[in-house]
């Protein structure tokens, strides 16, 4: 490209202009870096004295060249910006006559998409042409070179000019070290002087911008011809040199990695590296705190923990010689494997505060309650050294408060303990965390609403990352469930990894009682087997009463109880042993009530009713379901007190629990013979489920007269009582009936009551 013509494919329209102008002036002077087109435009003037890299005259040349100016020659001379130079100055400051100086830029984006179009004969898109800007920073040479079939080795021709100083400081930036001279001169032992030099020469040579940045099609040439050797070394002493002055080295360990370097002497590097990253990556710490080596278990077994590795996890921890670190995260592997009692066992060797106060949860959780005082005694009589002692010390007290002290005291204590530690929870290993032990307490105590708000945030801070990112996000959805949002609980449930066996159990039971809820008696078959199996893994706990209940519930629903029985038995027997504390009485016991109802076992059905009851002294929440099991119950003996019913759907409500609260007021309406009653609970009901997002789940199949004989028969009606009910023959009914099973997947009789029990037919009018 040396004719005028082709310049406008390397020059703006305004650089060109001011070229033509220059035409007729005595002397023209050309500025600009390397590879702008300084010598493509030089060569384009005819009959004049033509002067390329002006910067590198000497005094000699310049002497020369002034003597030719005065005999009557017209010089054009081309030069970069950088460094300043004497000789050069001097000859411009003595051209007589006219002198037009003409600056050559960097071309645009827009011009760089059209000399890439040009050169490449096709199309260019806007994304493309940016990136080869930001590439290249406009620089003409530059653009053809990444524009050529091999970028990186056409690239390496502006290299021939560079000293072996600015070369190597060049690697040293592509590297990513600071663009610091004093330490660029440690590294590369190089003076200060010799490194300002060369920072000039790689800004003259357009390979580093003004702000010590390399041009980025630079840095991969000089990182890709350099030897991995010299690589890995320049490497090694950067991550040394930041090291030791506790400045970030991560970028380098990882590099150092991937070259295979596991030099001993890099093992605080390794180490400080894994720090760094062990929040956003895991993995990667993980092998870092493997190639440090020595001193480093407890941190390995952390970084694996998070990453998912428990196996490894374990594989790193030393038992016999564990820290308080390696205990906790051998603990938290135990807990989350479904050995809660295993792990606070474990814990109680430790003489950290956070570890002890798992300690006393992991204890209690097993229902050791003796056990768990006399640790409990030893933390309270150790002063909080930390901030972690005292969250240890905390939770302790609020999880041992929640069985053997005040309950709703234990749920204030709770929420306050909650996210004192959440900004680093990404970051550790811990059996549990404070804010999904505050969760469970809430919702036992039917504090839906603070439960929801606190898992919220936690999933937010969680980010999808961090051991227990999808218990919070599991508790959240059931804290939905139970409010009656399917929606949000079933979009929660999908976001749901390859768990361990803890939040399989939580993530089976949730599936099983979103399927429940939508009436789908085939799915609540195939949900069963998996929810089942993560039963029978996991043992009972405290920590499991909510997935167990629901399974418990499911399994009565499909005649499966049988195989869950042993499992709420040892519930059962687990709350004896803490002194059935009221609190985490409660919400079991409700469920157990309508699985008796569905079982027909009515002696139960009372039995759990009368703990309600006694549990309402002092756990406000019980009131509340007391109240409606027993509305509950006499409705379906026929006695339906519309006032009573009306209250005890309200306070359901109140809790948050919209669902219940019409599944209520809709089971009594269909137990009334008084039609007003009947109306007036039905709009009740309609009202309760009138709540955004809530729907009619599983009768969405059924048309309205299909959900009125619904809605009679699931309450026990014959097909003469449903006929008089609904001013239409018994034999309409069977009619009805029979598309009503096909539509659900019942076989018979029994199966269709199963099926909609769990049906929301409370829009029915």
């Amino acid at each position: 490209m040396s004719r005028l013509s082709d310049l406008p494919l390397l020059l703006d329209s305004g650089t060109t202009r001011t070229l033509e102008r220059a035409r007729s002036a005595d002397h023209v002077v050309l500025t600009g870096p390397a590879g702008c087109g300084k010598t493509a435009v030089l060569h384009t003037f005819d009959q004049l004295v033509l002067v390329d890299d002006g910067h590198a005259l000497a005094d000699g040349e310049v002497d020369r060249l002034l003597e030719e100016v005065v005999a009557g020659g017209r010089l054009v001379v081309a030069h970069r910006p950088w460094p300043d130079h004497r000789p050069l100055t001097r000859l411009i400051s003595g051209l007589p006559g006219t002198v037009v100086r003409v600056q050559l830029r960097s071309l645009s984006r827009a011009h760089v998409r059209s000399l890439a179009e040009h050169v490449l004969d096709a199309g260019v898109d806007e994304e493309f042409a940016d990136r080869l800007h930001e590439r290249t920073g406009g620089t003409p040479a530059f653009v053809l070179d990444e524009l050529s079939p091999d970028p990186r080795t056409t690239f390496a021709r502006h290299f021939d000019g560079l000293s072996v100083a600015a070369a190597d400081l060049l690697l040293a930036r592509a590297l990513d070290a600071p663009f610091d001279v004093g330490l660029l001169a440690t590294v590369l032992a190089l003076d200060l002087h010799t490194v300002s030099e060369s920072i000039e020469a790689l800004r003259s040579a357009g390979l580093l911008r003004v702000d010590g940045t390399p041009l980025p099609a630079a840095a991969d040439a000089i990182e890709a011809l350099a030897p991995v050797e010299q690589c890995a070394d320049l490497l090694r002493k950067l991550a040394l040199a930041q090291v030791e002055q506790a400045r970030p080295v991560s970028a380098y360990a990882r590099r150092l990695l991937e070259f295979g370097v596991t030099d001993p002497g890099l093992g605080d590097v390794y180490a400080a590296a894994g720090d760094e990253v062990i929040t956003d990556d895991p993995g990667l710490a993980a092998r870092l705190f493997a190639a440090a080596g020595t001193g480093s278990s407890a941190l390995l077994a952390r970084a694996r923990a998070l990453s998912g590795d428990l196996d490894g996890a374990v594989d790193a921890v030393d038992l016999e010689h564990a820290d308080a670190d390696a205990l906790l995260v051998a603990a938290s592997v135990l807990t989350l494997r479904g050995q809660v009692g295993r792990g606070g066992e474990l814990l109680q060797r430790s003489d950290n505060g956070l570890a002890l106060g798992f300690a006393v949860t992991g204890l209690l959780g097993a229902g050791r309650l003796d056990e768990a005082r006399t640790v409990q005694f030893g933390v309270r009589s150790q002063p909080a050294r930390t901030l972690t002692d005292t969250l240890g010390h905390r939770l302790a007290g609020v999880v041992l408060d929640s069985v053997t002290g005040s309950p709703m005291t234990a749920v204030a204590a709770a929420v306050a303990t909650a996210g004192v530690n959440q900004s680093g929870s990404r970051a550790s290993v811990q059996p549990d965390s404070p804010t999904a032990l505050a969760a469970l307490i809430c919702v036992h105590a039917g504090e839906l609403t603070v439960a929801k708000s606190l898992l919220a945030k936690a999933v937010q801070a969680d980010d999808g990352k961090g051991l227990h990112a999808g218990r919070h996000r599991l508790l959240l959805a059931f804290a939905e469930l139970f409010t009656g949002d399917v929606d949000a609980a079933r979009e929660l449930a999908r976001r749901n990894g390859r768990p361990e066996p803890r939040e399989a159990l939580f993530a089976a039971a949730l599936e099983l009682g979103i399927t429940r809820r939508a009436g789908d008696l085939r799915a609540l078959r195939s949900a069963w087997e998996p929810a089942q199996q993560a039963l029978v893994v996991h043992p009972v706990d405290l920590y499991t009463l909510i997935p167990l209940a629901e399974i418990a519930v499911a399994g009565a629903r499909i005649g499966q109880y049988h195989r869950v029985e042993t499992h709420v038995n040892e519930a059962w027997s687990l709350l004896a042993g803490l002194g059935d504390p009221p609190l985490w009485t409660v919400l079991p016991r409700w469920h157990a009530f309508h699985a008796a109802l569905l079982l027909g076992d009515q002696p139960s059905a009372e039995e759990h009713l009368a703990v309600l009851e006694e549990t309402a002294r002092e756990v406000p929440f019980a009131r509340a379901l007391a109240d409606a099991a027993r509305c509950w119950n006499s409705a379906g003996r026929g006695e339906v007190d519309h006032a009573a019913v009306e209250a005890a759907a309200q306070e359901l409500h109140a809790y948050g629990m919209r669902a219940d609260a019409a599944r209520l007021a809709g089971h009594a309406a269909m137990h009334t013979t008084d039609r007003r009653t009947m109306t007036q609970l039905l709009d009740i009901a309609r009202q309760f489920h009138g709540t955004p997002g809530q729907g009619a789940a599983g009768a969405e199949g059924l048309s309205d007269r299909e959900q009125e004989v619904a809605a009679l028969v699931r309450d026990g009606l014959t097909y003469r009582e449903v006929g008089d009910a609904l001013f239409i023959s018994a034999k309409t009914v069977e009619h009805h009936v029979t598309r009503i099973r096909n539509k659900l997947g019942a076989k018979n009789r029994r199966e269709l009551e199963r099926a909609l029990e769990d049906v929301d037919l409370s829009a029915v009018r």
